[in-house]
């Protein structure tokens, strides 16, 4: 009993010196007076409207993209657009004799499909024409850009021996003409044995598809690579020498290594505009983008902060800058499905200081500052783009104007296997489609700038 109770004494004696401990008081203005009031900076934020006009944007460099395109889509708002590619070819091995008098038997053109593009999943097998050209200009380094090659590139008159319909498989093979087998028999010793006077003499070939008949809205873009393109020719020749009468076969293929091209034609050029009150499209490929010109949005904030009584912008200090291009919900909500899920803004800028150097479109660096950066928010019906740093140059005044002029794009990732870094460029092998919300939307686009400044 007597143990029992110094427990309890010593718990109570105990309890009394805790609290007794705890009871200190706190001075919170401890510190307060070694920054002089001028020092203390305000944080606020504010929405700026976004002059978000409409922009086509053609003469898309093909560095970055090894794909090829063959397909039409027929959209309700953009009108049609079909998509076309050349490419050169040469023989798997270089310096064969074909034989003496050799005559063809039959061509074949074998293309491996590796993706397909379409907005409807019943679209996925819609019959379309495939035709093959002869390319009657050498793809030199004049190509640079996607839609370079013009009609007066190719031969109009197709090589397939006849129509080939294609229905959405994973491969297609198309009967060339004899004709054309011809040629490639009659290429020279010197031709068969350098690869740059071979394609020098054969050019290479041009893929496209027919048009959808009629005002059918609706399409398939069927996507291959060069590795993915191969050609035989079977043909029969003698050597009198040698008493042969024989039958033999030639491969030849595309690559990588060789030139390739794409071609896109867009119908929607006429919904460019100054004043995108209404809707905001977005356009895969080369089509109609959203275009910012920062100029605009630098002389807003100027006007910001003179009625604010900043009287120099450069004292600005933006803690976060964030683009929103808010959007509704389209009547077919599986249409979310074919938004870009990811799109930044793009500039035109020259890939080296050379005279020769080709301008192509890249994301602006704050992509890689944020890891979502860009992405789209289904529940919150928007897209957000974090250009802090970018808007950070702008107000200083750090970019040419070139670089002030930016397209909103989608854009993909690349990741390096053994560093591990993430590397993004502009999309242009797929075609995509977004609606956004116009200027004069109620949920309209917006900058949300937020920020503090300098004391004067």
């Amino acid at each position: 009993m007597t143990f029992r109770n110094f427990l309890r004494s010593s718990a109570l004696i105990m309890l009394t010196a805790f609290f007794t401990q705890s009871c200190i008081e706190s001075d919170n203005t401890t510190g307060s007076g070694l920054l002089p009031g001028e020092h203390v900076l305000d944080v606020n934020t504010i929405s700026i409207d976004l002059p978000v006009q409409m922009k086509q944007s053609d003469s898309l460099h093909t560095v970055y993209s090894g794909s090829l395109l063959f397909g039409t889509y027929n959209d309700k708002d953009f009108g049609p657009t079909s998509t076309s590619c050349a490419f050169q070819f040469i023989p798997t091995e270089q310096g064969l004799s074909y034989g003496e008098n050799p005559e063809p038997n039959s061509l074949k053109l074998y293309i491996s499909v590796s993706d397909q593009n379409f907005f409807y999943e019943e679209e996925e097998f819609i019959p379309q024409n495939i035709r093959v050209h002869k390319l009657l200009t050498e793809l030199d380094s004049t190509f640079n850009y996607n839609n370079s090659l013009t009609d007066a590139d190719f031969s109009q008159n197709s090589l397939e021996v006849s129509g080939n319909v294609y229905f959405g498989g994973d491969s297609l093979v198309i009967e060339l003409s004899d004709e054309f087998a011809r040629e490639l028999l009659s290429t020279g010793d010197e031709e068969r044995d350098s690869i740059a006077l071979y394609v020098k003499q054969m050019k290479g070939l041009y893929i496209t598809a027919d048009p959808q008949p009629g005002s059918i809205e609706k399409g398939r873009i069927n996507i291959t690579t060069p590795d993915n393109i191969y050609m035989t020719l079977n043909y029969r020749h003698t050597d009198a020498s040698e008493g042969i009468d024989k039958d033999s076969t030639i491969s030849f293929y595309t690559s990588g290594d060789l030139v390739s091209i794409n071609r896109f034609d867009h119908s929607s050029d006429n919904l460019e505009t100054e004043d995108a009150s209404e809707k905001i499209f977005v356009e895969g490929l080369a089509g109609i983008k959203p275009y910012i010109d920062f100029r605009q949005v630098r002389d807003s904030i100027i006007d910001w902060a003179s009625s604010t009584n900043i009287s120099d912008p450069g004292n600005i200090i933006i803690i976060k800058a964030e683009i929103q291009l808010p959007f509704e919900y389209p009547e077919d909500y599986t249409r979310l499905n074919y938004y870009p899920s990811q799109m930044f803004l793009c500039t035109r800028n020259s890939s080296d200081t050379s005279q020769n150097s080709a301008y192509i479109y890249e994301p602006l660096s704050d992509i890689s500052y944020t890891q979502s950066n860009g992405e789209i928010n289904r529940s919150l019906r928007y897209y957000s783009f974090d250009v802090s740093s970018y808007l950070h140059g702008v107000i200083k005044g750090n970019y040419a104007d070139n670089y002030l002029k930016t397209y909103i794009a989608p854009i993909y990732q690349v990741s390096d296997y053994y560093s591990s870094s993430v590397y993004y460029y502009f999309q242009n092998a797929f075609y995509s489609k977004a609606v956004l919300n116009g200027t004069g939307s109620y949920r309209n686009p917006k900058l949300i700038l937020t920020y503090t400044t300098m004391p004067e």
